[in-house]
This record gives C-alpha cells, structure tokens and sequence, in this order.
C-alpha cells in the first residue's frame, strides 16, 4: 500500500501538477454551478443581436441574441461532462481487460491483446469522423466513440502492470490459499494500480475535450446540447465573424475555454504518471 500523504505532499511540489489542478478546480466549479452563475437561459433569445459586453450581458450576446456568458457556462458543463464519462468509462474498460489479459496470459490474453492491436494500428482521427458521420449527432454516440479509441492503450498499460505484480509473493500466496480473479482484482490488484488509473482518466478525459471540440468544430457534434465546440462552430459559421469585433467575446472566449480545459487536464495527468513511474522505478 502507498504512502498517500507522502504522494500528495510529492505532487504539492510539483509546478506541473499545481497548475493544472487549479485550472481544474476552477473549471469544474464553474460547470457545476452553471445554472447558479448564469444570468440568463443558454436558450433565451431575447437580447439584441451582437450586443457587446456590458451589463447585462457581460460577454455580449451571439447572433441569435443569446448571452453568450451562460452559453459559456453550460457548454463548459457539457464538455466537461464528455470528458469525464469518457475518461471514467474508458479507465474502467482498460482495468477489466488489462486485468484480464495480465492475469490470465495464456488464450485470454492473447485474444484481447490482438484485439488491442487491432485498434491501435487504426487512425484515431478518420475513424472518429467516420463513426461520427454514421451514427447520429447523439452526445451519448460522441462519448461512445470516444470510450471506443480510448479503452486499448489504457488496456495495454494496465496488463503490463499486471503482469510484473502477479509475480509478487504476496499475490502468489494469495492464488495458493484459493483466491480467485475478482478477489485479488479488489484486495490486491485495484490498490497498486490507483495512481495509474487516476492518471490515465485524467489524460482521457483531457483527450476527449479537445476530440469534441473538434468533432463539433467540423459539425458532427449534437447541436441539442451547447458544447464549447458547438459554440465555437456557430461562431464561425456567422458571415464575416472574424472582420467583425464580435469573435472578441463570442469565438475568443470559447476557444481559450477549450485551450484552457485541455491544458489543465493535461498537467494534472502528465504529474500524476510521472509520479506514478517514479515510484514503480523506486520499488523495481
């Protein structure tokens, strides 16, 4: 078992990691108090076209007369949600499988492991247009697609892990006194690879923000549900946006949203695996 108060105080000093916690906090906070915050319904129509920021609309308002601050507010909700139900789903996924395949390295690894092969050699990009083309424009079929590209590397990952602690003595003696898959799995197993796990939602989750944006961004998104990038995409779909001062407070804070979001996500991952390979170098 780990030394949880030694980690936290290790990430604490890591500039990496404060930064993009923060970003994050901040973030997730301003999503869950979306409906707290915003002054106006995302869907309210009744501001003048392309009024500039001012009271009460303190980031103007888009081409429909919607505020754009509470369109801001719930967009960031909506991707950030993709994100952690890709992140949180896709993790899960990888732990059972890489499980599977570490534990049992005979035919059952063997298979998923081919199966992981399969998908990794596949183009992440083309495949998600592609699938996003033929399914409909569902927030729910953009999170599948997501979990469906993401799932092999964490897979990967975790049966590699799996493979090195099965080897352990205490693990061993465990197999000798009757214990069976799911047991070890949650008494053993699921402790060691927790850093790892945290980490690699984190850096799904960071992923599949920025795979939203863009798939909004080329209009395969679900336009029933205010994204920052179906904000972004309506934005320059208005004629002219970027001659006008409008992209200012209607394309501009979108984008850095989503730059932003992306970002902190990114930190936070990249300092939580590289704890995490720290320590495994450490106990090897």
């Amino acid at each position: 078992m780990h030394n949880l108060r030694q980690e936290i105080s290790q990430l604490a000093k890591d500039g990496y990691a404060l930064a993009g916690l923060v970003v994050c906090s901040i973030l997730l906070l301003l999503a869950a108090a979306a409906p707290l915050l915003a002054p106006f319904s995302p869907e309210d129509t009744g501001g003048a076209v392309l009024t500039r920021p001012g009271p009460p609309y303190w980031l103007g308002t888009n081409a429909l007369g919607q505020d754009v601050l509470s369109q801001l507010l719930f967009g960031l909700r909506t991707s950030l949600l993709v994100g952690l139900s890709t992140g949180l789903s896709s993790t899960l996924l990888g732990l059972l499988l890489g499980s599977l395949a570490g534990y049992y390295p005979g035919w059952p690894g063997l298979l998923i492991m081919r199966l992981v092969d399969v998908f990794m050699t596949i183009p992440r990009l083309p495949l998600i247009i592609l699938l996003a083309v033929f399914l409909k424009p569902r927030l729910i079929n953009v999170i599948l697609v997501l979990i469906l590209l993401t799932w092999p590397d964490i897979t990967r990952t975790v049966r590699s892990c799996v493979l090195s602690l099965r080897q352990r003595e205490y693990i061993k003696f465990a197999v000798l006194s009757g214990a069976d898959f799911a047991y070890i799995l949650r008494r053993h197993l699921l402790a060691e690879l927790l850093p790892l796990l945290v980490a690699k939602t984190v850096q799904t989750t960071s992923y599949a923000i920025a795979a939203e944006a863009g798939l909004s961004f080329l209009g395969l998104g679900d336009p029933s549900h205010k994204s920052l990038g179906v904000i972004i995409r309506s934005a320059l779909d208005y004629p002219g946006i970027l001659w006008t001062p409008a992209w200012q407070w209607w394309f501009l804070p979108a984008a850095l949203l989503v730059s932003l979001a992306v970002l902190g996500f990114t930190f936070t991952g990249y300092a939580l695996e590289k704890a995490f390979s720290y320590r495994r170098d450490l106990e090897g």
